[in-house]
């Protein structure tokens, strides 16, 4: 049977990250070429100098505020160079230029990431431009503002792609979003299959659902802040919003199937159940990446009718099964009416294909709830001008990081690149010392891999047309890699810079020693501050995460129990409950995972942890399962029993979330089911009460060890 990361060629020609890369790569190496041809190499150089460090802020997002961002650093990049190259006459003016321009640019990161970017890439050319130092200020001046015009260069080649195709970029998030829930989906179908270990299944599918959130995150961006999408109430616009929309509640779906997979599993082994359940939902996810690549590479859908057969196969074979023999039959006909469901959803994606779909499906989106507005008031920069800040105390471990780097590079006093020090520790430090770390090595080894790859290249071919050719793959895969995968980015960018240096006549072979030397340097530097300066362990702020993610299930429970006591769903405040469900989920998840590369001293229990996790998975899924099924399929009506028993289990989280600990939970009226009560909703409440109390168990265990 195919998988879907079989494919992963034709889905990565059709991928945002490929169309940036070739974008850059033109902006890059057109003025170079353009300039060597008119006999004004260096001109070119500097032109795309200013293209290099600009393109670091096109980041996907509404083309306003990429417009604005863009703009912004154009600016910054030509006031940093210029006052670098002001003070390049005097070193200790230079570092305390740099010293305080780190500090400043790095804490930008407090308006977002767009306004990170902006930052780094000023950073970037103010580094760079420290090798400018026997320029006259005007040949400076003029230097910057080639540098200018190289970096408006860029902006206009962007603008214009952004303008010429106002829906691909969205197409193509979303086709990636639909394509990272199918394979979410995909494992869940590995919980079917008994060769499957469980926990190493959770740890994926906990990864996986922190990718699928940052996908809808970027989706959801781009489809909600365009107004050209926005306003289009018939065509593609419409399609992309109502597909976005019906790609959430799917997910909602996959989520809230859950079930207690070991009990299955054991009763069910020698059955051939499991295994047709996993292959269905296998095929599912199959069909759902199919339909997510159809939207990104922008062509037709091919349906396949398939899944309806083998759904109504799975069905005759559990309802041949003897029910008598298994205490978990019922759960099996449930799960099949739940695999129908999320096939529904997957059919209800095909309205982005169909034509005049939009007319007939009168839905209005509001999407305004929905948009997150970066407030750009100095009251934030302030507000964060302490150690309690994250964004500071990073801002701090980088720019005395910086300051250190900036003064071992001129106790070296070797070759002729030592800025390398500096973009090393400005580009592989992050505000978590896990990422740092991770960081560290990818750039080590891939600084190793593609030196040695460049060497091996210039070492053997001497042709220069086809060394050029090996230039523009490495720069091709340099800038396609730089936002999605960071050791492939640099194992191409040394052979890059190599080769580039080769074309303008330095010797290769010390570039790469020096390469080498200062990467190892830079790093170590940036390591050692993660580890020593104002560190702050995910374990410190491990109980943040863990409230965030039981207020977001609170609420979301608190409107089920609203609706079966009468009260009417408010289906926008509701979806945002759910929104907040899954990106706490994904935070406290990606917390976890940044946890268990820190030192094992700074760590809390990482079992208990986990643990904890896991449960909270299970209770969202479970929550999700309670309100998606009984909100639209079950009447507002609601007993004694039902009302206490929700009553218990808010009871139960808030309780959770108090600072003491209390030795009983107090609810306002006892809990007594009647016979005449559904049973299904007794045993499904029942089930999420013991839950919240091995939640509590777990925090409280968590609490004390940390």
């Amino acid at each position: 049977m195919r998988q879907i990361y079989s494919s992963t060629i034709p889905y990565f020609f059709f991928s945002q990250a490929l169309s940036d890369g070739i974008r850059i790569t033109f902006s890059l190496l057109a003025p170079v070429l353009f300039f060597r041809h008119i006999g004004q190499f260096e001109t070119g150089l500097a032109i795309s100098l200013g293209a290099i460090c600009v393109n670091i802020t096109d980041i996907p997002g509404p083309l306003i505020h990429k417009r604005n961002g863009l703009l912004i650093s154009c600016a910054l990049i030509f006031i940093a160079s210029l006052i670098s190259g002001v003070f390049h006459f005097n070193v200790y003016l230079t570092g305390l230029i740099i010293t305080v321009s780190t500090f400043i640019f790095t804490m930008f990161s407090v308006y977002g990431v767009r306004a990170a970017t902006v930052g780094s890439s000023a950073l970037l050319i103010m580094i760079l431009s420290l090798r400018n130092e026997h320029l006259s200020f005007s040949e400076h001046l003029y230097h910057c503002l080639l540098i200018l015009s190289g970096a408006l260069w860029y902006t206009a080649i962007s603008l214009l792609s952004a303008t010429m195709g106002p829906y691909r970029m969205a197409q193509r998030a979303l086709g990636e979003c639909i394509r990272e829930t199918a394979k979410y989906l995909a494992l869940k179908a590995h919980f079917y299959d008994t060769r499957t270990r469980l926990e190493l299944n959770y740890r994926e599918l906990l990864a996986q659902q922190v990718i699928v959130i940052e996908k809808q995150d970027t989706a959801r961006e781009l489809l909600y802040k365009t107004r050209q999408i926005v306003k289009d109430t018939n065509g593609t616009g419409r399609s992309l919003m109502l597909t976005f929309v019906e790609a959430m509640d799917l997910f909602e779906l996959i989520t809230a199937s859950y079930y207690n997979y070991q009990s299955i599993r054991k009763e069910y082994d020698k059955t051939p159940i499991l295994k047709n359940i996993s292959k269905l939902l296998k095929h599912m996810s199959f069909e759902l990446n199919d339909i997510g690549f159809a939207i990104q590479s922008n062509r037709a859908y091919k349906k396949d009718f398939r899944i309806k057969r083998e759904i109504e196969e799975l069905r005759n074979l559990i309802n041949e099964t003897e029910g008598g023999k298994y205490r978990n039959h019922h759960i099996l006909a449930k799960l099949i009416e739940n695999i129908e469901t999320v096939y529904q959803h997957i059919k209800g994606l095909e309205i982005y294909f169909e034509e005049n779909a939009t007319e007939k499906k009168d839905i209005k989106i509001e999407h305004k709830p929905f948009i997150n507005h970066q407030d750009y008031s100095f009251e934030i920069l302030q507000d964060n001008l302490t150690l309690e800040s994250s964004v500071f105390r990073h801002t701090l471990r980088v720019t005395i990081a910086c300051m250190i780097g900036f003064v071992v590079a001129q106790l070296l006093n070797y070759g002729h690149h030592s800025y390398w020090i500096l973009i090393t520790i400005v580009f592989i430090m992050k505000p978590a010392f896990s990422l740092t770390k991770q960081r560290n090595m990818q750039r080590l080894l891939g600084t190793a891999v593609g030196g040695l790859l460049g060497l091996v290249i210039l070492y053997f071919i001497k042709d220069p047309s086809i060394v050029f050719s090996f230039l523009l793959a490495f720069m091709l895969g340099t800038y396609t890699f730089m936002r999605i995968n960071y050791i492939a980015m640099v194992i191409c960018t040394t052979p890059y810079v190599l080769i580039l240096f080769k074309i303008t006549g330095t010797g290769y072979i010390s570039v790469i020693e020096e390469r080498v030397i200062d990467t190892a340097v830079g790093c170590a530097i940036a390591l050692l501050s993660g580890y020593l300066l104002f560190p702050k362990w995910e374990a410190e702020e491990l109980d943040d995460h863990l409230r965030n993610v039981l207020k977001a299930n609170l609420n979301y429970i608190q409107y089920f129990a609203g609706y079966i006591c009468g009260q009417p769903i408010d289906r926008i405040n509701y979806k945002l409950a759910r929104k907040e469900v899954f990106v706490s989920s994904a935070n406290l998840s990606a917390a976890f995972q940044r946890m268990l590369s820190e030192p094992k001293k700074k760590r809390t229990n990482s079992t208990k942890v986990y643990e904890f996790v896991v449960l909270n998975h299970i209770l969202s899924s479970n929550i999700a399962g309670l309100t998606a099924d009984k909100i639209h399929n079950m009447p507002q009506n609601c007993s004694n029993g039902e009302v206490a028993m929700l009553e218990k289990i808010q009871a139960t989280l808030k309780k959770c979330l108090k600072e003491k600990e209390e030795n009983e939970i107090k609810s306002n009226s006892s809990i007594t089911i009647k016979d005449t009560e559904s049973q299904s909703l007794k045993g499904h409440l029942e089930f999420i009460l013991n839950l919240c109390a091995d939640i509590y168990k777990a925090k409280q265990l968590i609490l004390k060890e940390s």
